[in-house]
């Protein structure tokens, strides 16, 4: 029997306000424009209006004669390129707006970050990738959400991603210095710095997160209206942070701007729709097993509920396997802000330990509370995660997850759960299943593996361009009644 864990509550996604169109200090147009993860947000606000269609000839800013940020993102070339895996590489290599629009993709809900520019102008300045997704058809949707190069406006933002903001702008003067693109990571707390956008006296400060349609539940600021606040990060993803001024003198600014929420190496984040109190804390687990037999053999594999499978008994910093740690013979990692702040109290049983273990379970939800809307809430309902932050080439790993218990609950609906799953790689979305089609598990007679198990995928690593470390996500998706491992190893 699970000893029960405190966990946190579902909360709705802080959505932007709607607001008249029209245009703030800085020139920007609003209108609407898709989220980061490809749902629809309003009032786009500085450094995202309408995207070039076209960017051959130079395009917005002069992008032909700029010099590569990046020797393995060269400039536009002449033809899309296909990647060293063949279904594409994420980028608009010939630049005509659409990428990897001729590479097929593998399977259907495999995503990839993906960039709409010219391939030297990712990352750079207010530049931010998108996500696409494996149609049903094989091939790639379109490149939705991000920022990609356009047009400079004065507003202290380097909107043409050529690493200088503002120029080939005359007679510009602005009171905003708005940022590029940031960096966060998952279980931390991250700074939204007002103070550095805007540094005159102000009536007003309103601070906005929209999440990608992965993240349930959506984060808040701590204080939405304070010049300078926090925002405490649970899950992976690219998230739009826009801050709202009023001045001193009734001027209106804003910006903006995207902030990236990466972990390293492999990453799976678990949602489910029956979390927490009114549900009977149904409770559902994630597990990932790691490959023990050689490419190519078709039998022979330990079985999910063993310490080659990292889950609830025996990979959180509170039961830490010293078999599985031995058996899975991976580095640690010293930064202990991968994991010294993991939701629940984890974060404290990992500091004691001085590293953070590889796998490791950071979140493990038995009962929760959905009205509780803080994460750092010991009653916060958060997704559950499991990470291995050095994956080593070669390796292969399968994602399952449990339909443990509904803890005998009579309430409607909760024989069926429904669970969604991310999996992210070295920060990039690289799957997204369960939500589309819908993923129904039901519980069984006891607890454990004789219920449900839903085999969600399997994920392989390799060494990609310019020693880059790449993955390829094999989707399964079958489910499975009792301790079956499920099919052999994706090859």
């Amino acid at each position: 029997m699970k000893s029960h864990v405190a966990a946190r509550a579902v909360s709705a996604c802080i959505v932007l306000l709607v607001v008249s169109p029209g245009c703030k200090s800085g020139g920007r147009q609003f209108g609407d424009l898709p989220d980061i993860d490809g749902s629809v947000r309003r009032d786009a606000g500085p450094d995202a209006g309408p995207r070039p269609e076209r960017m051959h000839d130079g395009g917005p800013g002069g992008y032909a004669d700029a010099e590569p940020v990046d020797e393995c993102m060269p400039s536009c070339g002449p033809e899309e390129l296909c990647g060293m895996t063949g279904d594409g590489d994420g980028l608009d290599n010939d630049c005509d707006g659409m990428v990897d629009e001729d590479c097929p993709c593998t399977a259907s809900g495999v995503t990839r970050a993906c960039f709409r520019g010219p391939p030297d102008r990712r990352g750079v300045g207010s530049c931010a990738d998108g996500v696409m997704t494996c149609t049903e058809f094989l091939t790639w949707s379109t490149c939705e959400g991000g920022q990609f190069p356009e047009d400079e406006t004065c507003d202290g933002a380097d909107n043409d991603c050529n690493g200088v903001p503002d120029d080939g702008l005359s007679e510009c003067s602005t009171t905003l210095t708005c940022p590029g693109s940031e960096l966060a990571a998952p279980l931390t707390t991250h700074l939204l710095r007002g103070s550095t956008i805007y540094t005159g006296a102000a009536r007003s400060w309103a601070w906005t997160i929209t999440c990608p349609a992965t993240v349930d539940p959506c984060p808040a600021p701590a204080d939405p209206t304070a010049r300078d606040t926090t925002i405490y990060f649970v899950s992976s993803g690219s998230y739009r942070a826009q801050l709202d001024i009023v001045a001193e003198d009734g001027t209106e600014l804003g910006c903006d701007w995207v902030v990236h929420v990466q972990g390293s190496g492999l990453r799976v984040e678990l949602n489910w729709d029956t979390r927490g109190e009114g549900h009977g804390d149904t409770d559902v687990d994630l597990h990932l097993h790691r490959r023990t037999v050689p490419a190519g053999t078709m039998t022979g594999e330990t079985a999910f509920f063993s310490d080659d499978d990292c889950y609830f008994a025996n990979c959180k910093g509170s039961n830490y396997s010293t078999a599985l740690r031995s058996r899975w013979s991976l580095l640690d990692t010293s930064d202990m802000s991968a994991c010294e702040a993991a939701p629940h109290g984890q974060g404290e049983y990992w500091m004691d330990k001085g590293a953070c273990y590889n796998p490791r379970l950071d979140v493990d939800v038995i009962t929760c509370n959905p009205d509780i809307t803080d994460p750092t809430d010991s009653s916060f309902c958060a997704p559950e995660n499991i990470n291995v932050d050095r994956p080593e080439p070669g390796s292969t790993y399968r994602i399952m997850v449990n339909y443990y218990s509904d803890h005998n609950y009579l309430g409607e609906g909760v024989v069926e759960t429904h669970p969604s799953v991310s999996i992210y790689c070295g920060g990039e979305l690289r799957g997204a299943f369960g939500l589309d089609p819908l993923v129904t598990l039901r519980n069984g007679d006891g607890y454990g593996e004789s219920n449900d198990n839903w085999m969600v995928a399997d994920v392989t690593f390799f060494e990609g361009e310019c020693g880059r470390l790449e993955c390829m996500v094999n989707p399964i998706g079958d489910i499975v009644r009792g301790a079956g491992f499920g099919p052999p190893w994706s090859l």
